[in-house]
């Protein structure tokens, strides 16, 4: 974006308020997925209400078994980190310039964004928030290949095994068996790795958190992965 800025495009910044340091010290550790957080986040918060009641039974919405150790434990998990690092300084903008936001997300992104996608009934979202979401319709192949076709810029790191660019150590979809966050992480930018592993939650590091949840799947950070014979070789 600095990049784009400095050839000339009008580009304004938007910072949230708080690191990301602080708000994973104050708020919340970014776990496993945003649904499968905000379901640990409520049942923690309230555990006999009708909700919680829901995600810890058998139906539709249920909370994962494997995932229900996050409910004791003893940092915090929910989607929260994503409210005060993105949403809210965007919002804050909206409100301050009136302007309107046009978003790149894909409904096939995510069972979530699918759910928002159909619950809005089209690309363009009116109301008390008015938004527009014109790639909802696309996949991630549609992307590649329009950015193929007209010979477009993209990020660097994408050309170094990033798949998608989030917040940099973000948890959330980091325990599946094809994610290679935390491995392009610690070989592009090896000081950011230990610095975000050395986060805290209430005396428990980041490093300490994604370790168990992705021993889950067994899977390990990548300056943890246990020697085998190919590494040896």
């Amino acid at each position: 974006m600095r990049q784009t800025q400095a050839a000339g495009a009008v580009i304004s910044i938007i910072r949230p308020q708080f690191t990301p340091r602080q708000i994973w010290a104050k708020y919340v550790f970014p776990l496993i997925g945003k649904e499968t957080a905000d379901r640990v986040h409520k049942v923690r918060i309230n555990p006999h209400s009708k909700t919680a009641g829901i995600y810890m039974g058998n139906g539709k919405f249920r909370l994962a078994l494997k995932w229900r150790y996050l409910l004791t434990e003893p940092y915090e998990t929910s989607a929260m980190c994503c409210n005060k690092l993105k949403k809210e300084p965007f919002h804050r903008f909206e409100r301050e310039t009136g302007r309107r936001p046009i978003v790149g997300t894909m409904a096939a992104e995510s069972k979530l964004r699918e759910t928002q996608y159909l619950r809005q009934g089209g690309c363009n979202v009116f109301g008390e928030s008015p938004a527009s979401k014109p790639l909802s319709i696309w996949t991630e192949a549609d992307i590649w290949e329009y950015i193929r076709a007209q010979n477009l810029p993209i990020a660097e790191i994408y050309h170094k095994g990033a798949a998608r660019t989030g917040c940099m150590g973000c948890g959330f979809g980091s325990q599946f068996a094809d994610d290679t966050r935390f491995d392009t992480l610690l070989r592009e930018h090896p000081k950011c790795y230990d610095m975000i592993m050395g986060y805290t939650n209430n005396g428990v590091s980041f490093r300490e958190a994604m370790r168990k949840a992705l021993q889950v799947n067994g899977r390990f950070l990548p300056d943890e992965e246990p020697a085998n014979l190919f590494s040896i070789l």
